[in-house]
């Protein structure tokens, strides 16, 4: 299935069916997941409001097969709306989302975006390549290229690194479900430095748009850069900003992963 199949397979009580084929181990992909849970969200309780962040829980792995969702809305303001989004696999919460969307106000503050670093062309990046059994299945999905730091697994003394992202095949229009499923593609930002496979995990996911991403092109190849701040005994944390393909900053990353290893 497609990335536009898969969300408007979601019925107007937020039943759905995951699909085989965005496979992460033993687990859906986490941006599918991410995104699927806003697109609902916005369908169902926030249509016309701007996200402006959110914060996902991976509670348990979403596995392919039947999904429940709930959205509702925890306090609406005159510009800013507070929202849950939650997906159930039997009795079990697999995910939950905590939302915040706001309307665009005038104010004397204005502070530039982080600039977007000097990367070579896409053309000329090294194309993280698809292979049976070694990488995700979610990765057939997407055209991610390497153009700084190194691969996973590949045994770098440093983590960290950048690049470009987007579908192998683009949705109809971009849209901010559509951006939440590309950030995700990349793995944990210390992943270069071990020297073989290991099991790794998000465990939480934090999203800030600074602009929105359905004003741009759905073919879009967006730049991503991650920094690590710190990994220890198991966890570790880093943050990510994505440019569009001119460079203007859209969104801010954060996220606590698991490695282990």
């Amino acid at each position: 299935m497609t990335f536009d199949e898969i969300l408007a397979s979601v019925d107007g009580k937020g039943n759905a069916t995951l699909p085989e084929g965005w496979g992460q181990g033993r687990a859906l992909f986490g941006g599918l997941v991410g995104a699927v849970l806003f697109d609902h969200l916005e369908k169902t309780v926030a249509a016309g409001r701007q996200l402006r962040s959110f914060s996902l829980s991976f509670v348990a792995p979403a596995a392919p097969g039947p999904v429940s969702l709930h959205s509702e809305v925890l306090r609406e303001g005159k510009s800013v709306m507070q929202a849950m989004v939650t997906a159930r696999q039997g009795d079990q919460v697999v995910s939950a989302m905590l939302v915040s969307l706001g309307a665009a106000r005038e104010s004397s503050v204005a502070v530039e975006a982080p600039v977007a670093p000097a990367m070579p062309a896409p053309e000329s990046c090294m194309t993280l390549p698809y292979i049976p059994g070694l990488t995700p299945d979610f990765i057939q999905q997407f055209d991610m290229r390497y153009a700084q730091g190194m691969p996973p697994f590949s045994g770098s003394q440093v983590p960290d690194f950048a690049g470009y992202m987007g579908f192998v095949t683009p949705p109809q229009t971009m849209s901010t479900a559509a951006l939440i499923a590309l950030v995700d593609t990349w793995p944990p930002s210390v992943l270069p430095m071990l020297k073989g496979p290991a099991p790794a995990s998000s465990l939480t996911w934090t999203l800030e748009l600074l602009d929105d991403p359905a004003t741009r092109p759905a073919d879009t190849l967006w730049q991503y850069q991650v920094k690590t701040d710190q990994c220890s005994e198991g966890y570790g944390q880093s943050q990510a900003c994505i440019w569009d393909g001119e460079g203007k900053a859209v969104a801010l990353s954060r996220q606590t992963y698991t490695v282990f290893a």
